[in-house]
């Protein structure tokens, strides 16, 4: 008999040997050290002989199999295979990430089948080579010192930053789904992560605070880097340290480079690369910075930083080091002027531009759109298209895979190497706008958006029919059985299109100046180009069709429609969202887990389609009156009313579904957002808009009596009288107010100061043109005059935020040159508000841009233009277009006080 001793160390073996064993490399990396951990917790309960073997493909682990399993091709980054031979299970990449995905591909299938599967011979590869989430280390409101994008990393600011956990949790979520990139956004962020000896003057945290975040941010660097993930790190232009900024007496960021700000910008990116080697940086050149400069300043200030870092680098390590990839946003840039300059210097160069803008309208690209894409993937190493923002999704869950399918799928047709994704809503992470106590965490709510993105990142070329089935089953893993499942991905699918398609026919802008959830006023589907609409929304992020003056035109004329119209649109999202909703609740049977999140999915489809409705009466509405805009006749106006009266119903009810269930509309807080309405504490919701809506329809509803009491007394003397023009009932032949100010002084250098009135010239360097009229709103105002051919940025400080007023025009004079704004950043807010002399130069429109206060500069590039003045950030600016002769009369005043 056995002794007792004998009888347990058999047992002992036994058991060991029904364990899995996972072996590794000897020269195992992080990555690999991680993947075998994953793998080692996946196997601990099954009993088995079989042995993994993980490593590299050509590490001398799995040299005794090199005859039974193939070679990657070259250069097949992230590959991986897995083979089974025997009880040996062969778990290899082409590099350690591949090795990664091959770890986490196997256990995935063994959590599926509750064992390691019998057959295993599969070959896999990323079809976008960078597949990165965005992270906002930014707030919804400027709140640091007045400055837009900057935000010190700090525990009150970023709490999330600071838990180990939550970013354990994260970072194991983003590689399950296979990301391999995180970007994060922050204006100035250097002084939140580096000691800059050479400036002392610039650090803006306690030392014991900066010594915290440089641990946590290394920490952070290393746990991504294990899993495969680069950390990026993204600033704008020029943004300077605030307290840098103070000390030298400049403004908190320029329009322009100056040799300070470029030698203060290459030293911190140099001490960026030398002390975070694995960490990748990109950078919009724009923005604060005039787009003509940015060649100047990726030549001065980023190449030369990022080559001092690398030498740095190389002498501390004592071996070469190969040059880190530089992204670039081709946002408010001149690109391809920044490229020319650029690739002599720094060949390893990625770029980055916006897909469908800021919002999501389309899973393709065409025309300007398109062409630009294309210029992109010719001259630089990878493309990234940037879904950035999603203006016109947000606050709702949105999930359409077969939408994202098809997007990503145009992605790689057109070359485009590489995902960044922005969270459904930006400026407030990691939460939701839900309404909860706890809040929700966007990767659970929004797990829809994450996993379809990165899924058809890793490869769009799926069966459709086939991932039908997948999400599916995604679905019924989360709130029941399949028959659950299949009604709620239907539901995703059928709200999922409406938002997309209905903005490019009658939204004013695919970027963040306007809110969609929030509506739009009769004056900005009738008169778009009063604000400032963004051609590209139709032209390159929409499939062909009509806008809603295209549509009018062509019914008054009796002309064929050109695909999609605004109307037929419309009526489209209405019954599609009405469906939705239908889906929704039709999954309530099958619903046994996550019954609060499914209660709150139904609400959301309801909201859809309040929305929608509310957007097709409204349209309709819309179209009526634009129609009498031609042939005068009132029954349009008639027709319109009982439709806008029912968009206004349609709004009430969006409000009640969404009054206790949402925090607000959309996350950004501050007055970048102008449609609907101007963004603000008191303009976030849902329920602040409804009475902006009731008084437009009263408005109309009292113009429209008026008018029907002026046509009924002219019939009564005179049958063949004509309809009643705008000036008859027009509210503004009562003159404006001059608006309020701002003080303000200019700095010495470029521009004169005057008083904005007739007589005064337009310029400082040709006394001939003047102003012959201008709105009284304006007149007496302050303002700043420059000369035809300005180049030199203007410097002021103002004593309160403003807005600034800034007067573009055209001119067929060969002594001015044209600059025009940008409207992403500039709204138009009076029309042909001053009449120049003489005949040769068009009126001048004035445009509004929000400024802190303090230390500002402004920098449009070269030509001309005039600075009327700057007035309180709240104040009201009257819009007062001219008649323009030949033209049907503006309509605006049927809505407006």
């Amino acid at each position: 008999m056995k002794s007792i001793l004998a009888i347990a160390l058999a047992f002992l073996t036994a058991s060991a040997q029904a364990t899995p064993r996972v072996i590794t490399s000897a020269h195992a990396t992080p990555r690999e050290q991680y993947a075998a951990t994953r793998l080692r917790a996946a196997v601990v309960n099954i009993p088995t002989h079989e042995t993994i073997l993980l490593a590299q493909r050509h590490d001398p682990l799995i040299a005794p199999y090199d005859k039974q399993i193939p070679d990657f091709w070259p250069n097949a980054e992230e590959a991986f295979l897995l083979r089974r031979i025997g009880n040996t299970i062969i778990v290899t990449g082409y590099d350690a990430s591949g090795t990664l995905y091959g770890a986490l591909e196997l256990e995935n299938r063994i959590e599926s089948q509750k064992k390691i599967p019998e057959q295993l011979d599969d070959e896999d590869h990323p079809q976008l080579k960078l597949r990165g989430v965005a992270i906002g280390m930014q707030k919804p409101s400027i709140t640091y010192e007045g400055a837009e994008y900057d935000y010190p990393y700090t525990p009150k600011d970023f709490p999330f930053f600071y838990d180990k956990v939550w970013w354990t949790h994260y970072l194991d979520y983003l590689v399950q789904n296979r990301y391999n990139a995180l970007f994060l956004w922050n204006g100035h962020p250097f002084t939140s992560l580096l000691k800059l000896p050479k400036y002392p003057e610039a650090q803006e945290l306690p030392t014991a605070q900066l010594e915290q975040n440089i641990a946590m941010f290394r920490w952070l660097t290393a746990e991504a880097d294990k899993r495969g993930i680069w950390v990026l790190q993204g600033f704008y232009n020029i943004h300077l340290s605030h307290a840098f900024a103070r000390a030298h007496k400049l403004p908190y960021h320029l329009s322009a480079p100056s040799p300070l700000a470029t030698e203060y910008t290459r030293y911190c990116i140099a001490q960026f690369i030398e002390q975070y080697p694995h960490v990748g940086i990109f950078m919009t050149l724009g923005e604060a910075m005039g787009p003509h400069y940015g060649p100047q300043w990726m030549t001065s200030a980023i190449i030369p930083g990022v080559k001092d870092g690398i030498a740095a680098l190389a002498k501390r390590e004592g071996h070469a080091v190969p040059e880190p990839p530089i992204i670039v946003r081709a946002h408010a840039t001149d690109i391809q002027d920044v490229m020319a300059a650029a690739h002599p210097l720094y060949s390893n160069i990625d770029t980055m531009w916006k897909w469908n803008g800021e919002s999501l309208t389309w899973t393709n690209i065409r025309g300007p759109v398109r062409a630009r894409f294309q210029d992109l993937v010719a001259g630089s190493n990878v493309t990234i298209a940037n879904i950035h923002l999603l203006s016109n999704l947000e606050p709702f869950r949105w999930g359409d895979p077969d939408f994202i399918r098809e997007t990503e799928h145009n992605f790689i047709r057109i070359g485009i190497g590489g995902l960044h994704l922005y969270p459904l809503r930006y400026w407030d992470w990691p939460f939701s706008a839900d309404n909860t106590t706890p809040r929700l965490q966007q990767t659970d709510r929004d797990w829809i958006w994450y996993e379809a993105w990165a899924r058809y990142a890793w490869n769009p070329e799926r069966n459709p029919q086939t991932e039908r089935t997948y999400w599916i089953t995604r679905f019924a893993q989360r709130f029941g059985n399949d028959n659950a499942g299949e009604h709620l991905l239907n539901a995703y699918e059928l709200s999922g299109i409406c938002a997309p398609k209905l903005l490019p026919r009658i939204g004013i802008t695919e970027g963040n100046r306007e809110v969609f959830s929030l509506g739009m006023t009769m004056p900005q589907l009738i008169d778009a180009a009063r604000f400032s609409p963004a051609e590209t929304l139709w032209t390159g992020d929409a499939p062909p069709g009509e806008r809603l003056t295209d549509y009018v035109a062509n019914e008054v004329a009796h002309k064929p429609h050109h695909g999609e119209t605004p109307i037929g649109v419309a009526a489209e999202v209405a019954a599609s969202s009405a469906k939705a909703v239908e889906e929704a609740e039709a999954a309530a049977p099958g619903i046994t887990r996550n019954q609060a999140e499914y209660q709150r999915i139904v609400n959301d489809t309801k909201s859809i389609a309040a929305l929608m409705a509310f957007y097709n009466a409204k349209t309709q509405a819309a179209a009526l009156v634009m129609q009498y805009g031609y042939d005068h006749n009132t029954a349009d106006l008639e027709k319109a009313e009982p439709l806008l009266a029912q968009s206004v119903a349609h709004f009430k009810d969006l409000v009640a579904l969404t009054d206790t269930t949402y925090l607000d509309a959309a996350a950004m807080h501050t007055s970048q957002r102008r449609i609907p309405v101007t963004g603000g504490p008191s303009t976030e919701h849902f329920r602040d808009l409804l009475p902006v809506y009731e008084k437009e329809l009263a408005i109309f509803q009292s113009r429209l009596k008026s008018l029907n009491q002026n046509n009924n007394s002219k019939s009564t003397t005179d049958t063949h009288a004509p309809q009643p023009s705008q000036s008859h009932l027009d509210r503004r032949d009562e003159q404006p107010h001059p608006l309020p100010e701002v003080p303000f002084t200019l700095a010495p250098g470029a521009g004169e100061l005057f008083t904005v009135s007739p007589g005064q010239p337009l310029y400082t360097d040709n006394a001939n043109a003047t102003i012959a009229t201008v709105s009284s709103a304006l007149d007496g105002l302050h303002g700043i005059r420059v000369s035809t051919r300005q180049e030199q940025p203007l410097h002021f400080t103002l004593s309160a935020p403003a807005q600034i007023l800034v007067g573009f025009f055209k001119s067929s004079s060969h002594k001015a040159l044209n600059v025009s704004p940008a409207t992403e950043q500039w709204n138009l807010v009076m029309p042909n508000a001053i009449i120049p002399s003489g005949g040769k130069s068009l009126p001048v429109s004035v445009w509004a841009k929000p400024l802190p206060a303090g230390r500002n500069d402004l920098d449009l590039g070269k030509g001309a233009y005039i600075v009327l003045g700057f007035v309180p950030e709240d104040a009201h600016i009257p819009f007062t277009p001219a008649t323009i002769p030949g033209q049907p009369p503006n309509l605006d005043w049927l809505f407006e006080n």
